[in-house]
């Protein structure tokens, strides 16, 4: 690595490797001593490379907001990402076009009005245009899964797809929500249950705090913006011939096959 960092010269790295399908070096092990703010610093540098190319910013992603997670890692604070256009995922989907990606359940949140933090849950309740459930594609740019926290930070929270279901609103607190997730492969069946409280023990919560931090680089949500909120379950790796299935009893369900 070079003694300068340059945020922009790592972030077209990093958007070559995901255009290539090609693992690079992990940014902390080149850059010793990498802090919060140069690893946002390449987070922001790649988001303006999408938008340089014609890409649309349709919202954000929350990582590591399960606190037992946090604690067993040694984590303080869970990050984000942003999601774009490019990442819609249609019920069929080409495994190819990932490095070695898994895929977690999730409950994703609709913004119904602009968000600006600091702002409570119920100010984040009140501007709620709806629930969906939707899976997350996580696919790091690096070898493997064994990176730390800050190279998760600047490499977008290995956000790379996602496939939303149909919104709706909830008669339930979204904390309370049930999330069935089913996979078969060859099959073989999983089948792993979750909640909404595991985001932040309420994915209100989580939107509160994501609005918060964004705050702090001059951002905020935008009306239409969505949030995918945290994984309700450990992930899976995602590989050819699968078919994945979220149902509740509370929103539409939503397929995903490879």
């Amino acid at each position: 690595m070079t003694s300068v960092f340059d945020p922009v010269a790592i972030a077209r790295e990093l958007r070559t490797a995901e255009r290539t399908v090609t693992p690079v070096p992990l940014l902390s092990e080149r850059q010793p001593g990498l802090t919060w703010d140069e690893a946002r610093a390449v987070a922001r540098a790649r988001d303006d490379l999408r938008r340089g190319d014609g890409d649309r910013q349709i919202g954000w992603k929350l990582g590591w907001t399960s606190a037992a997670m946090r604690r067993a890692l040694g984590i303080n604070r869970p990050n984000w990402g942003t999601t774009w256009e490019s990442q819609r995922l249609a019920e069929s989907v080409d495994v190819s076009r990932f490095l070695h990606a898994k895929v977690e359940p999730e409950l994703v949140y609709l913004c119904g009005a602009d968000i600006t933090g600091p702002v409570s849950v119920d100010e984040v309740a009140a501007a709620c245009g709806g629930w969906a459930l939707g899976f997350e594609v996580v696919d790091p740019r690096w070898p493997s899964f064994d990176f730390d926290w800050l190279d998760n930070t600047a490499d977008n929270s290995s956000g790379s797809g996602v496939r939303i279901g149909d919104f709706a609103l909830l008669t339930s607190a979204p904390a309370d929500v049930v999330v069935n997730f089913h996979a078969v492969e060859d099959g073989d069946e999983v089948h792993m249950q979750g909640e909404g409280r595991s985001a932040m023990d309420d994915p209100l919560a989580a939107v509160a705090w994501l609005a918060t931090a964004l705050a702090h680089e001059g951002e905020g949500l935008r009306a239409g913006h969505i949030v995918f909120t945290g994984g309700v379950t450990p992930p899976v790796d995602l590989e050819a011939g699968m078919q994945l299935e979220l149902r509740s009893g509370d929103l539409p369900p939503v397929n995903l096959r490879t």
